[in-house]
């Protein structure tokens, strides 16, 4: 005899089996959104990293290009301290650049709860004069994740892997007029 015959009904639903199985496809889907999201993180990280590089680097760039007869005196490496230095007593206007920058560097400007976060991670700064009249303005950081290492040789080796290291650099050419 059937089930209708009968006047009972089957019912269907879904078998343990059925279930497990779709909770470890879902389980794998959800493995997979938090990769992406744990990458997604790290790359907003690396973005803002490069944002506060660039905005360094262009502020040195500015304090130079303001001071033009003392260009050449800003050549150096910058590596800052643990703790931001005084800069008020400066002999002049370019050892004051000079220990703001490397304050800027260190990430003195911006605190979260005394925590300096104005700046990339083990941030360094290099200006060199491969040239007369241009100078050329590198900042070295610290990155997260692995890439091709960085062609200047700015913060080269002071840092975990070279693969790590990150470096953004702009050039400042000061023109010579009636030369």
């Amino acid at each position: 005899m059937t089930a209708a015959a009968t006047g009972r009904r089957i019912e269907r639903g879904f078998s343990l089996l059925e279930i497990l199985i779709a909770l470890v496809v879902l389980a794998f889907g959800m493995l997979s959104l938090a990769r992406g999201v744990g990458r997604a993180t790290q790359t907003e990280f690396e973005a803002s990293q490069r944002a506060q590089a660039i905005a360094i680097a262009q502020e040195m760039t500015d304090r130079i290009n303001s001071n033009r007869k003392e260009a050449a005196r800003y050549v150096g490496d910058y590596v800052p301290g643990t703790t931001a230095e005084d800069c008020a007593g400066g002999a002049d206007q370019v050892a004051r650049d000079k220990c703001e920058w490397t304050n800027r560097l260190l990430g003195t400007d911006t605190l979260d709860d005394e925590k300096t976060i104005g700046a990339p991670l083990a941030a360094r700064g290099c200006i060199t004069q491969p040239a007369p009249n241009v100078y050329l303005v590198a900042v070295a950081w610290q990155g997260v994740i692995p890439t091709a290492a960085a062609d200047s040789p700015c913060g080269e080796g002071q840092f975990d892997r070279e693969e790590n290291r990150r470096v953004f650099s702009t050039v400042l050419q000061i023109a010579q007029l009636g030369a």
